[in-house]
């Protein structure tokens, strides 16, 4: 797969803005690590701008940028990347099942409560699996068996609530955050996805 100078700087501009979105502090940290933050949302934008290989691509660098910078290391930056995987295979079901039209806040509408619930549906258990026999166990330095106790003892919920929750919320911001952004440069600017 041949790669545009025009893929390069979009993907280089937006994992850029990503990286810089990660070290700035705006986010909603959660008791066992997962951040709430806008760190997606460029990777969200480069894939409706460049098509589900080029987010693909932009996700990818995004793992080696976060591996790098984060103060999560290599493992928030796998989680981060894992569950941004999760919206992206949302936002393509969304454009194969329903069609994605810029131009119609309906159907842009549509678009939107579709890519999030099936971005939800691939994502959650996705994060609740990761967390349980990945994540959690080495950022806490806990034995897998103690992970789901822990995490309810904070919470006060059950594990798989505690950690679709706040997914859920992500993915909201994803979704909804990067088409706000995208829409109207899109409109203004459609040469964009030639």
């Amino acid at each position: 797969m041949k790669i545009s100078s025009r893929e390069i700087a979009i993907i280089g501009l937006m994992l850029a803005l990503a990286l810089a979105l990660d070290v700035m502090p705006v986010e909603m940290p959660t008791v066992w690590g997962m951040k709430i933050d806008l760190v997606a949302v460029p990777i969200v934008v480069a894939y409706f701008i460049l098509g589900f290989w080029g987010g693909l691509t932009a996700l990818a660098m995004l793992f080696l940028g976060l591996s790098v910078v984060s103060s999560a290391s290599w493992l928030g930056a796998m989680m981060k990347t894992l569950a941004t995987f999760g919206v992206l295979v949302g936002l393509e079901v969304a454009v194969r099942t329903v069609g994605v039209d810029y131009s119609s806040k309906k159907k842009l509408a549509l678009f939107g409560v579709v890519a999030y619930v099936i971005g939800i549906l691939v994502r959650a258990p996705l994060m609740v699996a990761l967390n349980y026999y990945v994540a959690l166990p080495i950022w806490l330095s806990l034995p897998r068996e103690q992970v789901i106790s822990a995490v309810e003892n904070w919470t006060g919920v059950p594990f798989w609530f505690a950690i679709t929750l706040p997914n859920a919320i992500q993915t909201f911001i994803d979704v909804f955050i990067s088409l706000l952004v995208t829409v109207p440069v899109l409109r203004r600017i459609p040469h964009l996805l030639e």
